[in-house]
């Protein structure tokens, strides 16, 4: 029994091959999508067409006059003459066997980056006869090798009469989704009056964002337009109008007439999150920490970002230098806006206002001589002529209201040229200095007291520049 329908079937495909495929198909004038679509409306959906064709055995029984692998053939015939030459890989393959070979098998008849309407359309006319086993499960699982590599969405699409397929079919088509994610589409057109056939072949499809059609639904011009609409294009829906649909658009709310990337989202021409159109300082480095108008952080507010300030904690209001740091033009440590003494000697020792200490000299009653204690302070004070060679100062010597006054004008510039002798002495010029004396004319204290008197009795030191 067996032998006998091996023969059959060889018989039947020996016929077809010599008789039925040579009647060609029936004429069609594809539709023009875009007559009855407006084109501009819609999108391609599918980067990927993957093709397999029964050529089973059960697919050369006849079915309307002719058979169903005549059909199965002049539908994809159909639809390659609707589908415009799209940016589309395509591959397709069938399952048989061929003329006086037992085993079956899936073969690859066509595959290209572009796919090509004639090129298509030659790839059918070399599977010749159906014949063999049902092999879809073994050609989903060589789909699925050749596809895991492509980016973008795949449509794979079944032409069958959903005889004899096993169970192994659906988990691969789970597996592939599985595997190729929301990208993937099955789709599937039946041939044939077997109504389980259909239904297996929709369940297939269902599992991967698909759906199965008739061929006797589909074998006309417009409804052929319908189902290639269906699967290879989607309505352009934008809702933020920037030119990049809503599916593809990862900033879908971007405002009107702002110009976007691929993506859809607005230009960043620095990488810094913000988007150009908000972006008051867009040649930010990369990396540094900005603030929603795209500007470096500035956290002391010195007008210095942070990324480039080395005194990230200058008080409010200060002036500060390229570095963020307040400046100190003197460099005696104490800050501009700080220093009350703007032209500090170098290497001076100052106070909190920024002012060299110079320490007043004073002197005991009706004396000249310089104390013991003072010299060290004195040595400071050459010192710091030393390192500032333009500078010289005033000596001015003071006495308490003791005495007569005439005596004390001569008392206080002994005082002063008292301490400008011991500067001499350390190698100072006289040039240096501008030395004199004012007597009691100008106190500092009351000399009613002793403590007062006793603050008069001095010598004061002045910077000259």
């Amino acid at each position: 029994m067996k032998k006998q329908m091996i023969i059959t079937v060889l018989l039947s495909g020996l016929i077809l091959q010599l008789c039925g495929c040579a009647t060609g198909f029936r004429p069609f004038t594809p539709t023009d999508l875009n007559d009855k679509y407006d084109m501009e409306k819609y999108i391609q959906k599918t980067d990927h067409l993957y093709v397999i064709l029964d050529a089973s055995g059960s697919m050369a029984y006849m079915w309307k006059y002719r058979d169903k692998y005549t059909h199965a053939k002049e539908i994809l015939s159909y639809m390659n003459q609707t589908l415009p030459e799209i940016p589309l890989s395509c591959c397709v393959r069938s399952f048989g066997k061929k003329l006086w070979t037992l085993d079956s098998e899936t073969t690859q008849v066509y595959q290209s980056d572009q796919y090509r309407t004639s090129e298509f359309e030659q790839a059918l006319n070399k599977i010749d006869w159906p014949s063999g086993k049902t092999l879809l499960a073994q050609s989903l699982n060589l789909a699925e090798e050749y596809l895991k590599s492509k980016s973008g969405k795949i449509a794979i699409l079944i032409v069958s009469d959903g005889k004899d397929i096993d169970d192994n079919s659906m988990d691969t088509i789970k597996s592939m989704k599985s595997s190729l994610g929301d990208r993937l589409f099955v789709y599937g057109i039946h041939v044939g009056d077997d109504s389980d056939g259909y239904v297996f072949l929709d369940q297939l499809a269902k599992q991967a964002n698909g759906f199965a059609e008739k061929v006797d639904n589909i074998d006309t011009p417009d409804p052929m337009a319908e189902f290639v609409n269906r699967i290879f294009y989607e309505e352009f829906v934008d809702t933020d109008k920037d030119g990049i649909a809503d599916k593809n658009d990862s900033c879908p709310d971007t405002p009107e007439k702002i110009t976007v990337d691929k993506r859809g989202c607005p230009f960043d021409s620095d990488q810094d999150s913000v988007y150009d159109y908000l972006d008051q300082c867009r040649k930010t480095p990369t990396g540094v920490v900005v603030d929603t108008k795209g500007c470096p952080v500035d956290t002391d507010e010195d007008g210095v970002p942070d990324y480039l300030d080395i005194c990230a904690k200058t008080p409010k209001g200060s002036p500060v230098d390229n570095k963020g740091c307040v400046i100190d033009g003197d460099s005696d440590g104490v800050f501009d806006h700080l220093d009350q003494c703007e032209r500090t000697p170098k290497g001076a020792r100052v106070d909190e206002s920024g002012c060299w200490i110079i320490q007043i000299i004073n002197f005991n009653t009706n004396k000249n001589n310089i104390q013991s204690a003072i010299y060290p302070y004195l040595e400071e004070i050459a010192k710091v002529l030393n390192l500032n060679p333009s500078m010289r100062l005033g000596i001015y010597g003071h006495t308490d209201s003791v005495g007569r006054a005439s005596y004390n004008l001569k008392l206080s510039k002994k005082r002063a040229h008292a301490v400008a002798n011991e500067l001499l002495k350390m190698g100072l010029s006289k040039s240096r200095f501008i030395i004199d004396g004012f007597g009691e004319s100008r106190p500092i204290a009351t000399n009613k007291t002793k403590e007062g008197r006793a603050r008069n009795r001095r010598t004061e030191i002045k910077i000259i520049w």
